[in-house]
């Protein structure tokens, strides 16, 4: 490829990308890269503005590069890919590239521009990295040295250098400057490429050394320096996202966040510090020289081009706009000089290329290519191509023209689709909140792009080589399937079209053998004649007159806002306020309507029509007026004719009404037109006026300046002048007066001053970083008015952005953020005039001087805008530490999780003193990165561990559950075996999460993922979804019930909210906003940013759980599985001295009741019991050994050895802690949570869980078989119960759901575990399937398994009570599944054995319990119907002869009759199943242990016997010949030794009622006693698994034991207690309505006083209360006895002088605020004293408190002179204040609320007014007079919604900003003087001691409930709601404080 390639490439289409550099530079730099690199010309391509070159690599020859070696030929190209393909991967906004390949930035600079001079100038040495921090005296001391500096050169300049005319200053060339300060800042020498790389070198001879770092990680780092004999070269890595891309757009990504831009800017400084310090100017940086990434970490790119000397020729003349494909001139005939200074800036450029539009003077392809390359749209990019309109549809020769009134897409789709598709997606977005949770998923719109790149590859098919087309439009080749003609092609699309179709005939013809040429229409001969008429068309009249209405459409005002709406053009990509980065997008160019094209009237023609006379006079005066106007537009005073403004600062910043209002626009353009020309003219003035800078008006200027400076420098102690040595100032004066006296009277002449001006001084280093602080103040503005420089043509000149942004800031000064003025005002010299450029060419020196000192600093530097001691940008505090931060994660590499953990370690080590200062904003910064790390495979445990806790503390827990839980879910789901995964499932991280995330949102979304992992770690994320729904084939009718006190339909809905595993949460790794921006009003959540939580975290904490952590906690033995009796109750206190856990703390006396007195006599069988506890319980165990205990494998140390312990053990050493840890959690989990919220959640989740464990035919293995032929009976009988796999897995599910009937008493036995049992066996509706499905097969066999637990813990009396229903609700239905004929196991033969072995071992157990007389009148039924099967499968295998059973897919169901009479139904398939199960041997395991059992008994009730007697005898006689007991019964289950020793089995049943004596013994004898040599091995350690986990009723003979007694605790259930969890348990989870029972739970006493105020805590397990006897007291929320219990107090604060009105908790801090006309804020663990807040007026004490949510720590404070101030507690003094009064007379400030998103806060006065203040500006949104008496109490809520009461009797539901109130009730005979919030309901409560309970949201409706004196004494004064235990809590003027639901 040649250079008529390249020139081809340059000058075709994809010339759209204009830039200042020229066509031949352009061509010159890609031949040079070419040819000294070896780069294939296909894989290079120019970028925009020809800056520099891309280009496509093989990462190979990149590394070669890296590792400094001469590429050792040319670069390898791309095998297999066209020059489509290439071209297409050279594009920006393409991703994907092959594999082993890269994109570089190949940036030249040519040595011949590099020639001239460059005075780098005696800078002092660069300043050395301190040791320490800066510090005010040296920041001082160096400014002072560096005014000194420049103060001397100036005066220098002025006074001493025009009389020396000595040796100027050495100087270097530019070359070798540039030169050394590249190799100096990345670190690389240059190496030789092209011919020089032929000569020896030293670079090229010496070892490659490891390469180091560049100086400063913010600069972008360069993978090579390069040189040849004509040319340097820098390779960059490509950018895939620059700043530019940021701003155009992503906006929403810098949106309302002040930090984000001051970070970047932190982070450029930081590169321009290092470059300046190795002597590297920046150059005209651009915002496309800044590359960003999702995080918004900034890296900086220098333009090195900026040191290139533009060549003469270059200097006269470059075009402004670009040629483009167009044949016509760009603008006007007459071209325009040079791109110098007094070039008019971008509007003007923009103004005349309309008015050339206007006026026909440009086509219309040209005008549209023009704002398509101003939109940023680029050639052959496939995402950004520039678009076109379709202006004909092809249906007849002159085409029917198109409304380009309406866009392509509407005219596709059609009104009503597109209407559709926004008022769903506007739907959708109310439903969501608003887009609450992030970017909202729907946001209310009606297009998504205008061309996409589907679109695009089917418009180029015929041109794209198949692998692309089938990789972008449909993976299967189908080349019909593309339209096949123009009119098909213009049919089809909803997109516009491409400029190929009016200027490339080629894009007609094919290059695929088997898909057609794309048909032209057929009144056209050829591709070439289609294009032509085609572009005539899109000249034409009928395009021209509304051509600006699709301008409008397309790039105009259209695209936003109440038009677009109208227009049903509302584009998502405008709207969704997206965070993502993104190169390409839709760029609205214009705000205004835009002008339409004069055309003329259409009755004129070029030929006169045949009319009267007169008339032809009059059209002539006409046209010739119009001709003169044409004419004078380009006169001073020309006009325009008809037009509208393109944009609102041309036209006076006066917007204009209507779309066509033709007299407006024709002043507004005649406005324009004056206004360039003006523009025009001022230029050159104020050229001609400037003088040189050395002139005498200026050097007398700066001499006085220095001077009076000097003055002021030089002063020392005594006021005296110190003046250097042989100084004298009238030396030049004594010189001049001889020199006159010497001409006048020696040689009779005159002195003049010579006619040469002094040399112009060669170019300075200093002049260059100058210019970038320049560029930077240029950079900054573009970012601030980004919106506003849409128009501005890409790579302008800097000159041109600087006059531009200058413009902006002294016409917009508003718009500018207050953090950004000042520094805008030092780098640009705003409050200076502009100053004409200076001489030296344009692009290499600084665009005016800064003045030596301004303010008292020298000109601007990196270094002086990055100390914090300079004000001139206002870094906040925490920027220098959250740098650090970020530095550490990008310069760390984690490969395994060893690394993992260092980085997480060190990073959280730094992360207290960020967040000791940090703002909402910075919070935005640091969270992505907290993200990543808790989403990454080798960071993800130690960052929830380490991190979690501070982050979500600064967070709050709002904003924690919106961007946490997503990532913890992804910790709790990665399937991988991590190190250290144990730690996310201890009691104190499970805590954590409870205080920060809220107890309903761990409820829902966590617990779920904790309780998995006690079925197997491997458990799927399908099972994980069980516990958050109802699993597919568990779906039940909502109405169904069952014969418990529950149904059993919702006992299965409600183990979490619907989404709880599959949540649609979004990921934030990639950019956090808390200004989440919506479209509609009502969406503003979370507008309020974050604010960092108050409390201190102390350095080391204290031990947080269950073994070591690095330096984090102490060492714990829990971990590790060594357990001691008081484990349970120790655990929590090693916790107590955490802040950040607000529920340990305080728990550690209860949880000593919870497990010490909790559980009665069985204190001291715990650690008899937990040495039983630690068998193996892993998802898979085929191993016997792995029966061993945990503690065999584990040291019994104080877990100093853990690290090793970690590493070294196995995986099965790890899952042992895991399911320890796991089992642990979850039993203190139940005891924490209280009786209904464990039933709700853990029980049920459990239960689900227990299911699961079963599913699968690996766990319906036996364990323990030698092979796979061997019986799955032979090693042991129905006594023993052997368990198969599923067993194993589910023993840690089965001790936990016993751990909680231990805790709670027998009723969950009975009313929550039966009922359920029964909904799992239960038979399916619609006539029984003919199979069951696996999931139901595994349900059959955990109820059964369950309900051999369940049976054991029953006592007698029970056991007898619910004797039927367990028969018929349990029993039968399996056993109807069991022994059913036309049923089939999805698990076939080995399902039904299991399932078999089970339910005989249940039923014999039951009749061991019942004895025989009872089994005779209970269980008869239920023993017959199991051997009844054995007649019946007996019988047809005589009946149905062999051949004709089909296979088992067909399933043929015959009806055949039995003896007994009766036919059956028979599925022929399952014969062979049935057999397999129902054998001899069956027959003789069930039959001899029931007939021992049973006695004669079993003739009465099994009317088969005699048969099954038989089938038992013919396996004993087939068994015998072995000469010993085929069966290896084990003996009856006491006769264990160890049993006996633990006093426990059968044999001392007899002491109980119901015992069995004498028939127990009988049956022992007839039963062999012959199993001792085998049953060690294969059923020791297997019968002791399922034990394992530390369940708390577990021990060693359990499996063994016939009854165990369940602990009597203090937390059993009993009457009221007993009475609301029934009712509890049956409510549907996803009832939303509170409902009051007026059940009296608990009392608490202990106030002397009224209880003024009462307030739970966010965990709901303790509330506080306020009273009117001084104190606040902290109570404990745990269920006790049976509703009359009283229960003491924690805490009790006593610190008040005063009656107490307010008390309640900080989110962030847990601190709490409690206020008696003073704020104290205190510690609820320690109970002392954080801060007290005095009112500032004693005579004005604080009469309202609210605290402001999290993530605030602010206190807002109302005092009696109506005044509202703001308190944080981290900090001394005030934040703000308010003056809330406003001349009004309103009263006292009574109540305070603050909105939830912390934006607005809303005061109640004592008149009955309320006034809503906007906290973040202090204005005062609203006031009215809401009631006619005291407002009581206020409340604010989600969505604006303010709720107030009143002495008026009256509770009123308000919306922020609406006059009249939503929702009002009236207490018709005493006010509501408190209420609280229950989701969308209010409840309230009266003097009367009345509940009531109000919506938010229905018709007005209220029930009310007077409280009885039987549950509630004295006068109601507080209230409070337990939201998530569904409690109220009230208290009385009596001091006591009752909880009643």
């Amino acid at each position: 490829m040649g250079s008529a390639a390249l020139s081809a490439r340059l000058s075709g289409p994809g010339a759209l990308d204009p830039g200042p550099a020229s066509s031949r530079d352009m061509e010159g730099l890609l031949r040079r890269v070419e040819l000294d690199l070896g780069i294939d010309p296909r894989q290079l391509a120019l970028a925009p503005g020809g800056a520099c070159v891309v280009a496509l690599v093989p990462g190979r020859w990149l590394a070669g590069l890296r590792e400094r070696k001469v590429p050792p030929g040319p670069c390898p190209r791309v095998e297999g890919l066209g020059d489509v393909e290439a071209r297409t991967l050279l594009q920006r906004s393409v991703q994907r590239l092959p594999a082993g390949w890269a994109r570089v930035e190949i940036h030249g600079l040519r040595k011949r521009r590099l020639a001239y001079p460059l005075a780098l100038g005696s800078a002092p040495a660069p300043e050395e990295p301190a040791g320490g921090p800066e510090t005010l005296t040296r920041f001082m001391r160096d400014t002072a040295a560096q005014n000194y500096r420049n103060l001397w050169h100036g005066a220098y300049q002025a006074y001493g250098r025009p009389y020396r005319r000595g040796p100027a200053p050495p100087e270097g060339s530019a070359l070798g400057a540039v030169r050394q300060a590249l190799q100096r800042v990345y670190g690389c020498p240059f190496l030789p490429v092209g011919r020089a790389a032929q000569c020896p070198s030293p670079a090229r001879e010496a070892p490659s050394a490891p390469r180091p770092a560049p100086v400063c990680p913010d600069l972008l780092r360069a993978e090579a320096l390069l040189e040849s004999p004509e040319m340097l070269y820098v390779v960059y890595p490509h950018v895939r996202y620059c700043l530019h891309d940021v701003v155009t757009f992503s906006p929403a990504k810098l949106s309302n966040s002040h930090a984000k831009v001051l970070f970047i800017l932190f982070h450029v400084l930081q590169a321009m510090e290092a470059c300046h310090r190795q002597g590297l100017a920046c150059g005209a940086l651009s915002l496309s020289h800044v590359a960003v990434d999702e995080k918004l970490c900034s890296q900086l790119q220098p333009d090195l081009s900026a040191y290139e000397a533009p060549e003469e020729e270059e200097e006269e003349g470059k075009a402004s706009l670009k040629n483009v494909p167009e044949a016509a001139p760009l603008r006007t005939p007459e071209p325009r000089k040079g791109e110098g200074p007094g070039d008019p800036i971008c509007q003007e450029e923009l103004r005349r290329l309309v008015l050339d539009w206007v006026h026909g003077r440009i086509s219309n392809f040209h005008y549209l290519m023009q704002l398509n390359w101003l939109a940023g749209r680029r050639w052959g990019d496939p995402n950004y191509h520039p678009v076109l309109p379709w202006v004909v549809d092809f249906t007849t020769p002159n085409g029917r023209f198109r409304d380009l009134r309406k866009s392509k897409f509407r005219l596709n789709k059609g009104d009503k689709q597109l209407d559709f598709t926004y008022e769903m997606t506007r739907q959708a977005f109310v439903a969501g909140g608003g887009g609450s949770g992030g970017e909202p998923p729907h946001v209310p719109h009606h297009i998504s792009d205008v061309l996409s790149d589907i679109t695009y590859y089917v418009y180029t098919a015929r041109r794209t080589p198949r692998a692309v087309l089938c990789g972008h439009v449909r993976a299967q080749w189908e080349p019909h399937e593309y339209p096949a003609s123009m009119e098909r092609m213009q049919s089809w699309t909803p997109d516009e079209c491409i400029p190929e179709f009016y200027t490339d005939p080629t894009i007609f013809r094919s290059i695929h053998p088997d898909m057609p040429d794309l048909d032209v229409p057929a009144w056209y001969s050829s591709g070439e004649e289609f294009v032509a008429a085609h572009r005539a068309l899109l000249e034409s009249r009928e395009v021209s007159q509304d051509l600006h209405h699709w301008i409008d459409l397309t790039f105009g005002y259209k695209l936003q806002g109440k038009e677009a709406v109208k227009e049903k053009n509302v584009c998502l990509h405008l709207v969704d306020n997206h965070t993502h980065l993104t190169s390409y997008g839709v760029v609205q160019l214009f705000d205004q309507p835009h002008p339409q094209r004069l055309v003329g009237p259409s009755a004129l023609g070029p030929e006169p029509p045949v009319i009267p006379r007169p008339l032809i006079q009059r059209v002539r005066e006409t046209a010739g007026r119009e001709d003169v106007s044409g004419q004078l537009t380009d006169g001073p005073n020309g006009l325009v004719l008809e037009a509208t403004p393109c944009e609102s600062s041309w036209a006076g910043d006066r917007p204009l009404g209507g779309d066509d209002d033709l007299e407006q626009g024709t002043e507004a353009l005649d406005s324009i037109s004056l206004a360039g020309k003006a523009a025009e003219q001022s230029c050159p003035s104020s050229l001609q006026a400037s003088g040189h800078p050395f002139s005498s008006a200026s050097t007398a200027r700066l001499g006085r300046r220095n001077k009076a400076a000097g003055v002021d420098v030089g002063e020392g102690d005594d006021g005296r002048i110190v003046l250097p040595e042989g100084f004298n100032p009238l030396q030049a004066l004594e010189e001049l007066e001889k020199f006159g006296n010497f001409m006048a009277r020696g040689l009779r002449g005159r002195v003049e001053a010579p006619e040469d001006s002094p040399a112009e001084p060669a170019l300075k280093l200093e002049d260059l970083l100058q210019r970038d602080m320049q560029a930077l103040g240029v950079l900054v503005a573009e970012i601030v008015f980004a919106a506003r420089l849409r128009t501005l043509r890409p790579h302008a000149p800097l000159r041109e952005r600087f006059l531009t942004v200058h413009g902006l800031c002294s016409r917009y000064p508003k718009e500018i953020p207050v953090p950004l003025q000042s520094v805008l005002e030092t780098l640009l010299q705003l409050r200076e005039p502009v100053e004409p450029p200076l001489p030296r060419g344009p692009g290499r020196g600084r665009l005016s001087a800064y003045k030596p000192i301004s303010q008292g600093l020298p000109p601007p530097s990196p270094s002086q805008l990055l100390s914090p001691y300079s004000s001139v940008v206002a870094f906040p505090s925490y920027f220098s530490s959250l740098y650090k931060f970020i530095l550490l994660y990008q310069t760390r590499k984690v490969e395994d999780e060893v690394q993992g953990r260092e980085l997480v370690f060190q990073l959280w080590q730094q992360l207290d003193g960020i967040l000791r200062e940090i703002t909402p904003e910075g919070l935005e910064i640091l969270l992505p990165f907290v993200l990543s790390l808790m989403s990454e495979q080798h960071t993800a445990v130690y960052a929830a561990w380490y991190l979690f806790e501070p982050i979500a503390r600064a967070l709050g827990p709002k904003n924690a559950n919106k961007y946490l839980v997503k990532p913890l879910i992804g910790a709790y789901e990665n399937p991988g075996h991590l190190h250290g995964r144990f730690y996310l499932y201890t009691d104190c991280f499970v805590a954590q999460l409870m205080v920060r995330l809220g107890l309903q949102a761990f409820l829902s979304h966590l617990l779920p993922h904790v309780l998995q992992v006690l079925a197997g770690v491997e458990t799927s994320q399908e099972e994980t979804k069980c516990l958050g729904g109802v699993a597919e084939d568990e779906e039940i009718e909502d109405g169904e019930e069952g014969p418990g006190p529950c149904g059993f339909g919702e006992a299965i809905q409600m183990e979490g909210d619907p989404g709880s595993s599959g949540l649609g949460l979004l990921d934030y790794t990639s950019g956090v906003s808390f200004h989440d921006q919506a479209d509609l009003p009502e969406s503003e959540d979370f507008q309020a940013g974050l604010y960092v939580s108050g409390s201190p975290q102390p350095p080391e904490p204290e031990a947080l759980s269950l073994g070591r952590l690095s330096d984090k906690s102490s060492p714990s033995e829990a971990s590790l599985g060594e357990d001691r009796p008081g484990d349970e109750a120790g655990l929590p206190r090693e916790k107590s001295s955490q802040d950040l856990k607000q529920s340990e703390g305080s728990e550690d006396e209860e949880e000593e009741d919870v497990e010490g007195t909790g559980q009665g006599g069985q204190a001291g069988e715990e650690e008899e019991e937990e040495e039983q506890d630690g068998s193996p319980v892993v998802s898979e165990l085929p191993l016997p050994e792995t029966g061993v205990s945990v503690e065999a494998g584990l040291p019994n140390d104080d877990g100093n050895g853990e690290e090793e312990d970690l590493t070294d053990h196995s995986e099965d050493k790890e899952q042992k802690i895991l399911l320890d840890t796991a089992c642990k959690t979850v039993r203190w989990l139940s005891a924490r949570l209280g009786p209904t919220v464990t039933s709700r959640y853990v029980a049920r989740n459990l239960l689900r869980l227990l299911t699961s464990c079963y599913v699968g035919a690996t766990r319906q293995q036996f364990t323990g078989s030698s092979g796979s032929d061997a019986s799955p009976l032979n090693s042991g009988n129905i006594y023993q119960k052997r368990p198969v796999l599923g067993d194993v897995v589910s023993a840690p599910v089965l001790n936990c759901l016993m751990h909680v009937a231990c805790l709670y008493g027998e009723p969950v036995l009975t009313y929550q575990y039966l009922p359920y049992i029964s909904y799992l066996v239960a038979p399916g509706g619609g006539g029984g399937p003919s199979r069951l499905n696996s999931r139901k097969e595994a349900g059959l066999l955990a109820a059964v398994t369950l309900t051999q637990k369940i049976i054991v813990y029953l006592c007698d009396t029970t056991l007898m009570d619910i004797l039927p229903r367990i028969s018929h609700e349990v029993l039968l239905p399996v056993l109807s599944s069991l022994t059913s004929l036309v049923t089939g196991f999805p698990g076939g033969s080995q399902a039904r054995t299991v399932l078999c072995v089970k339910t005989i071992s249940l039923i014999a157990l039951i009749c061991l319990r019942i004895g025989q007389e009872m089994v005779q009148q209970h269980l008869s039924e239920t023993v017959a119907t199991f051997f009844q099967v054995f007649s019946l499968v007996h019988e047809l295998q005589g009946q149905v002869p062999r051949p004709e059973a089909p296979s088992p897919g067909e399933g043929r169901v015959l009806e055949v009759p039995f003896s007994d009479g009766q036919p059956r139904p028979v599925d022929l398939a399952l014969l062979d199943e049935l057999q397999k199960v129902f054998t001899l041997e069956m027959a003789y395991m069930t039959y001899v242990p029931f007939s021992c059992l049973l006695g004669d008994v079993i003739q009465k009730i099994v009317p088969n016997h005699t048969l099954v007697g038989q089938l038992a005898g013919q396996y004993l006689e087939s068994a015998s010949p072995v000469g010993q007991d085929p069966m290896n019964l084990a003996p009856m289950p006491s006769a264990s030794p160890e049993q006996d020793a633990q006093g426990r089995g059968v044999n001392h049943d007899d002491v109980h009622s119901g015992t069995f004596g004498s028939v127990l013994v009988g049956n022992r004898i007839q039963i062999p006693i012959d199993p001792q040599p085998e049953n060690p091995e294969p059923h020791g350690p297997s019968s002791g698994a399922p034990s394992s986990s530390g369940g708390l009723c577990d021990g060693g003979g359990e499996e063994n034991s016939l009854k165990r007694d369940l602990p009597r605790g203090a937390h059993g259930l009993s009457g009221n207690w007993l009475a609301y969890w029934q009712y509890e348990i049956g409510v549907s989870q996803h009832d939303a309505h509170f409902h009051f029972h007026q059940i009296r739970l608990q009392s608490f006493l202990g106030h002397a006083g009224a209880v003024k105020c009462v307030a739970a805590l966010g965990s709901e397990d303790f509330f506080l209360s306020g009273s009117k006897d001084r104190t606040v007291r902290l109570w404990p929320l745990y269920n006790c006895g049976d509703g009359t219990s009283e229960t003491a107090p924690r805490l009790v604060y006593a610190q008040h002088r005063k009656s107490i009105f307010h008390v309640s908790q900080l989110e962030a801090s847990q601190q709490v605020v409690s206020c008696d006309g003073a704020v104290h804020v205190w510690d609820p663990f320690t109970g002392k004293t954080v801060r007290t807040v005095e009112a500032w007026d004693s005579r004005a004490p604080w009469t309202a408190v609210a605290v402001m949510p999290a993530p605030h720590t602010s206190i807002t404070l109302a005092s009696a002179d109506s005044t509202l101030r703001f308190v944080d507690c981290r900090k001394p003094g005030l934040q703000h204040e308010f003056r809330l009064g406003g001349g009004l007379n309103a009263g006292l400030v009574r109540s305070l609320a603050v909105s939830p998103s912390g934006r607005s806060v809303v005061a109640g006065f004592s008149s009955g007014f309320m006034v809503l203040l906007d906290t973040r500006t202090g204005l005062v949104l609203r006031g009215w007079p809401a009631h006619e008496g005291d407002i009581l109490q206020i409340k604010a809520v989600e969505g604006s919604t303010l709720i107030s009461s009143s002495s008026d009797h009256s509770l009123t539901v308000w919306k922020e900003l609406e006059q009249k109130p939503t929702h009002h009730y009236k207490s018709p005979s005493d006010p509501i003087h408190t209420f609280d919030l229950y989701g969308s309901e209010v409840v309230t409560g009266t003097v009367a001691n009345k509940i009531g309970v109000c919506s938010l949201t229905e018709p007005a409706s209220q029930a009310t409930t007077k409280l009885s004196s039987e549950n509630f004494r004295g006068t109601l004064t507080s209230l409070a709601v337990l939201p998530t235990k569904r409690h109220l809590l009230l208290g009385s003027d009596n001091g006591a404080i009752r909880l009643l639901a």
